[in-house]
């Protein structure tokens, strides 16, 4: 705005000017004024000019900051991000932490228990073995000493469980201490070299921009042909999903057939039907037989009957075996078209396979341009924010050179000031030296900025370098993806001209097999017509033939009846010999004629389920050529199918042709473009040349804009603090981390130990268990003592005395070691305790609150028992002391030996004398 207002304020000077001129134009200046006019006018298209590019220059510095301020919102909003994550994890962890502490509390709960009846149970067998040892006269020596020698193996033993947990746990700490360096030290190297590769990455991205906008374009193109090739992938899908239709169908064409079936044996039943009436038949013929034996008269005509039969049924075996061989040659038939059925499945499979691998090899490109474009996307965000971060450093560096300026500038004021007052006043010794330490100062400030100035320069050049790596790795790339696309464009089409190949193929011995399906087809047909024709007449010739011998049977039957009246009436003729010779043979005959039939029937079945087989057959045949028929017809239609896909894709792939050759002439277009272009940028350096003679008046602007920086910078600075800021909350937050893990393995330590007591107390009740079964013992072999003794009274006072001393000093041996085990168990109960405390505190710094300002609080704990008699801790008051009664009126001498005014030491932690709590170790306690 300030802009155009000193234009239009200018425009309103020039054309003051010009009306001037005008007014005071004389007849003899017109030329001067003329000059002056287009002076005028070129310093006002000079303005213009230079109107315009100051313009540019601050939207180009509006777009800038813009972009700046998005960048610190989007590092901001990651920051906020990332702190909330960890706060999640605090709370996660902490949430852990308390699940931890309570199962801690737990075990401890637990363990406390158990320790107490350990120690309630212990000290109750303590009172029984002193109760029995008071009561006791009178054991072995060698028994006490076993105890001794058991009660000294527990303490070895005990001490050294103590002495390896401690050395485990020295080892577990210092293994820990040292997996948490070496992560530490991991952690620090991979932030550096994340760091380094990120401004590496920066650095390359900066040079590569140009390129990734050519890759760019590319990339568009090869975006394009892969929607194409999706496109046509999904054509494919469409049709696979057809051919599963046509598969649907198969399988209703099955149905349809298995209905068929069902109708055959339907058909089947109405043969059975037949079958019965044809067995109705035969009994009528078989009462007709009997009947035939009273036709003993006639039986020559039926023998020439019966010849004529075998003859029928001769004729019908004939017919049999060629029909017998015409299905051998049918079923040959069927066999070659299942062959060539099965080939062409083979074949149809092998095409669906080849479809899917297509498809896959489809896929996988569209997948790989998928991560290209990822990878494309990426690196232009890692571009953007490496050209943020490089303007970043050119500002910072602007501002160390600006630091430096006037730095030199203060050291020459300063050096100047010197002089004046070495000229003033030569007394003034001590301002001479706060300036020359002044002086030093600011040239060492100089050396440091000069020495980040170097640094600054070869980080620069190291960007260089990286941003030189980057394009190259990048055209690489670029390179490496164009030859497998064209590596893969080479294949798909080799594959599609296999599977051109293969549709010929299939397609040609489609036509083979419909001319032999045809062929066999016309000849099955005509050879069924023929055998059901002879099968008809063979049924009429057979009715008629049964017909023709129901009458001969009537008539047989009249001529029986005229014989058997006749018979009557030549009874005087004939004897009764020639009749029963007669009879004999027409009985012998009969069962000839019998066998014939019963021949001929049998045969007429055989015949029949020969029929019904062939039948059977047949019907089987015809559906399976009907099947076939389909199959080649839906064949055909797939086979078209794939024809129309192949000038699909040939139009896809003219296409594709022809929108390369317009990209590439779009390019050599662009490439024009681009020379008028640098043309352009060679006359607009020209024209910044000429504007150099007007950067006197674009000063203010300059200051300006100086303004406008200077107020960037300290929306910057407020940034970076902003940004310190947090960063400050997420170490706080990592070291609460740190603290919560530590804590972790405090507990985890406090766990082991807790476990570590556990098996003490369980190695203290068993020796507890072992002791009680010595007590018990000890008691038997007392009271066998008492026995002996009462019989054996003759026994001196002497032995008498000795028995009650051993007895005595075994007693006072078996209480120092009930008192040595009591104060074990006391010492155990203590740590317990120390260890419930830590765990319900929930942190691991209650364990160290020794060396802290909390000893005033543990000082004010119940005061231990203590006794000044015998010098010892935790077993009974002085008032409460045994030996008190044995001493005499006059009591001994301290056994301290020491200065009353002295302090003794006294360790706050164990709550004992003898060292102080500097020179305690944190081991034995936990």
């Amino acid at each position: 705005m300030e802009l155009e207002k000193d234009l239009a304020l200018r425009v309103q000077e020039v054309a003051e000017l010009r009306r001037r001129l005008e007014s005071s134009k004389p007849s003899g200046d017109v030329d001067m004024s003329l000059s002056l006019l287009q002076e005028i006018s070129a310093l006002q298209e000079k303005l213009e000019a230079t109107h315009t590019e100051h313009q540019s220059e601050m939207t180009s510095l509006k777009d800038h900051f813009g972009a700046r301020e998005e960048t610190f919102h989007k590092e901001i909003k990651a920051l906020h991000a990332a702190t909330e994550k960890l706060s999640k994890e605090n709370e996660s962890l902490r949430s852990k932490l308390d699940h931890a502490n309570k199962e801690n509390s737990d075990v401890i709960a637990l363990w406390k228990s158990k320790l107490e009846t350990a120690i309630g149970s212990h000290q109750q067998a303590m009172e029984e073995l002193k109760v029995s040892f008071s009561k006791g006269i009178g054991t072995d020596s060698a028994e006490f000493a076993e105890l001794k020698t058991q009660i000294e193996r527990l303490r070895l033993d005990y001490q050294h469980e103590i002495e390896s947990l401690q050395s485990k746990q020295d080892s577990e700490r210092s293994a820990h201490a040292k997996e948490m360096e070496t992560l530490k030290t991991k952690l620090m190297q991979i932030i550096k070299e994340k760091e380094d590769s990120l401004e590496a990455v920066k650095a390359r991205l900066d040079s590569a921009e140009d390129q990734h906008l050519v890759e760019m374009e590319d990339t568009l193109n090869k975006l394009q042909e892969a929607e194409i090739k999706v496109k046509e992938l999904e054509v494919l899908q469409a049709k696979y999903n057809e051919q599963t239709k046509v598969i649907g169908n198969f399988t209703s064409q099955l149905q349809v057939v298995e209905e068929k079936l069902l109708e055959l044996d339907a058909l089947q039943k109405a043969n059975s039907e037949g079958k019965l009436e044809i067995e109705t038949l035969r009994q009528q013929l078989e009462g007709a037989e009997k009947q035939i034996k009273n036709l003993e008269i006639e039986r020559n005509a039926e023998s020439s009957k019966a010849n004529s039969i075998t003859k029928e049924l001769q004729e019908k075996v004939l017919m049999l075996s060629n029909l017998q061989d015409t299905l051998s040659e049918v079923s040959q038939v069927k066999e070659t078209l299942e062959k060539e059925l099965q080939t062409l499945k083979e074949k149809f499979a092998g095409a669906s396979e080849e479809t899917v691998s297509v498809q896959r090899c489809m896929q996988d490109t569209v997948n790989k341009l998928h991560q290209k474009e990822e990878e494309f996307h990426m690196l232009s965000s890692e571009l953007e924010k490496l050209r943020g971060n490089l303007t970043d450093m050119e500002a910072k560096f602007r501002e160390k050179d600006e630091r430096e300026e006037q730095l030199v500038k203060a050291k020459e004021k300063l050096e100047n000031d010197i002089a004046e007052i070495m000229k003033m006043s030569g007394d003034n010794s001590s301002q001479l030296t706060k300036m020359n330490d002044e002086l030093r100062l600011k040239e060492r400030s100089v050396e440091e900025l000069q020495l980040k100035l170097t640094k600054a320069n070869e980080n620069a050049s190291f960007l260089q370098k990286s941003i030189g790596e980057v394009t190259l790795k990048a055209e690489q790339t670029q390179q490496e993806a164009a030859k497998k696309h064209e590596e893969e464009k080479k294949e798909l089409k080799e594959k599609l001209l296999e599977l051109e190949k293969k549709m010929e193929t299939s397609h040609n011995q489609f036509q083979d097999l419909r001319a032999k399906y045809e062929k066999a087809s016309s000849e099955t047909k005509t050879k069924h017509e023929e055998i059901l024709q002879k099968v008809q007449k063979m049924l009429v010739d057979t009715e008629e033939k049964l017909k023709a011998a129901q009458e001969a049977n009537r008539g047989l039957m009249q001529d029986m009846e005229e014989l058997k009246m006749q018979a009557d009436k030549a009874k005087a003729s004939q004897t009764a010999e020639d009749a029963m010779q007669i009879m004999e043979q027409m009985t012998k005959e009969k069962t000839e004629t019998l066998a014939s039939l019963e021949d001929t029937k049998q045969t007429n079945a055989k015949l029949q389920t020969e029929l019904d087989t062939l039948k059977e057959n047949n019907l089987k045949n015809v559906q399976e050529l009907n099947k076939s028929k389909e199959l080649l017809n839906v064949e055909n239609q797939k086979m078209e199918e794939f024809k129309k896909e192949i000038e699909t894709l040939k139009q896809a792939a003219a296409q594709k042709s022809q929108q390369l050759s317009a990209l590439q002439e779009e390019n050599v277009k662009l490439a024009e473009e681009l020379g008028k272009t640098r043309d352009e940028v060679t006359s607009h350096q020209k024209l910044e040349e000429e504007r150099s003679v007007l950067n006197n008046q674009l000063l203010e602007m300059k200051k300006r804009e100086f303004e406008y920086i200077k107020d960037s910078d300290e929306e910057k600075a407020s940034l970076q603090k902003s940004i310190s800021l947090t960063s400050a909350l997420l170490t706080e937050k990592d070291a609460e981390l740190e603290k919560l893990r530590n804590e972790v393995t405090v507990l985890r330590g406090e766990n082991a130990s807790a476990k570590s007591l556990h098996s003490v107390v369980q190695t203290l009740e068993s020796d507890k268990v072992k002791l009680e079964l010595k007590v018990k013992n000890l008691e038997l072999q007392l009271k066998e003592n008492k026995r002996q003794l009462n019989s054996s009274s003759g026994n001196t006072d002497a032995q008498a005395e000795e028995d009650e001393r051993a007895q005595e000093s075994q007693i006072d041996f078996l209480n120092s070691v009930i008192v040595d085990l009591q104060r074990k168990n006391q010492d155990l109960k203590m740590k317990v305790e120390m260890m419930s405390e830590a765990a319900l505190n929930g942190n691991g710094d209650d364990l160290n609150s020794y060396d802290s300002d909390d000893q005033e609080k543990q000082s004010k704990k119940k005061p231990r028992l203590f006794c000044d008699i015998c010098d010892c801790f935790d077993l009974h008051d002085t008032e409460d002391c045994p030996t008190q009664a044995q001493i005499s009126e006059d009591p001994p001498h301290s056994t301290h030996h020491g200065s009353r005014s002295e302090e003794r030491p006294y360790c706050e932690i164990c709550e004992m004398f003898g060292h102080w709590a500097t020179n305690c170790n944190d081991d034995e306690t936990f």
